[in-house]
């Protein structure tokens, strides 16, 4: 029996308004040869009843449902369980945007075979999976620029299986981490080819933009050291947004991000905490 060529991982956690969408997208994709691999923290919302529902109907489906403590973790027991020769995960909130992601991202591979990650762009959009905006993936920047600005849609890329795992001290960067140690290791091919939808809603906004998400930021830039300065404006960041969220309010954060995104575009990238 030949090897399954792609291990898709969906981390879930009560998200059982979107994961039919999500598993869809997966599950309908013209390339059959694949494992999906769900990992569920004790949803209890109907999470659980509707994997199982699809399980009846498609052996394909593993489903890992038992406590952890943060998305990483989650994504790294489906990796370590994963036996396909290409690997992405998928959170439960997002979207592959058509049947023919996963031969598009197969033909990719097949025609740039050093390419250790094949990179697609994708769109944003709201909860009823209205398109927003669009996200190039490619931004024609220096390598050096991911490790100060995390700018690829993470549902889009995947990457050969050699058995890499995300660094689980980390909740909300991980995946920056983890992107910046394959990009250093790995070649990389950029299709200019939308392969997600990227859902972004209030929740889903709010959750990352906080204080906890501008530490980890300061603390992975501090273990990067690249850059002292950087570095000391990522704590600065953290420290304002710790005081916007006791004192300030949401507007006092809005022009704390105005504020980046403006020294963002005058240091040439070079100091950064978005």
């Amino acid at each position: 029996m030949s090897r399954i060529r792609f291990s898709i991982i969906t981390p879930t956690w009560n998200q059982a308004e979107f994961i039919r969408d999500t598993m869809d997208s997966v599950l309908t994709q013209s390339r059959r040869d694949l494992e999906y691999i769900i990992v569920d923290n004790c949803s209890d919302d109907g999470t659980e009843e509707i994997v199982r529902s699809y399980m009846e109907k498609d052996p394909r489906i593993v489903y890992i449902r038992e406590p952890d403590h943060g998305q990483a973790e989650a994504i790294n027991k489906g990796l370590k369980r994963a036996k396909g020769e290409i690997v992405a995960w998928l959170n439960s909130d997002d979207l592959y945007l058509d049947e023919h992601v996963l031969e598009r991202v197969d033909r990719a591979f097949c025609r740039y075979p050093d390419a250790g990650l094949v990179v697609g762009d994708a769109w944003y959009c709201d909860k009823d999976k209205n398109l927003t905006e669009y996200n190039p993936a490619d931004r024609k920047v220096p390598k050096w620029v991911i490790r100060r600005w995390y700018y690829i849609v993470q549902p889009a890329v995947f990457w050969r299986n050699r058995g890499a795992l995300l660094d689980e001290k980390y909740h909300y960067v991980f995946d920056w981490k983890f992107f910046i140690e394959a990009y250093a290791k790995e070649k990389v091919h950029y299709t200019g080819i939308p392969f997600a939808l990227y859902r972004m809603y209030e929740d889903n906004k709010t959750g990352q933009n906080n204080a906890k998400r501008k530490l980890e930021i300061f603390r992975l830039q501090k273990e990067l050291g690249d850059s002292k300065a950087n570095t000391a404006w990522c704590y600065r960041v953290y420290q304002l947004y710790r005081w916007a969220e006791k004192e300030g309010g949401e507007n006092a954060k809005k022009r704390i991000d105005f504020l980046c995104k403006l020294l963002f575009h005058l240091s040439g990238k070079r100091l950064v905490s978005f």
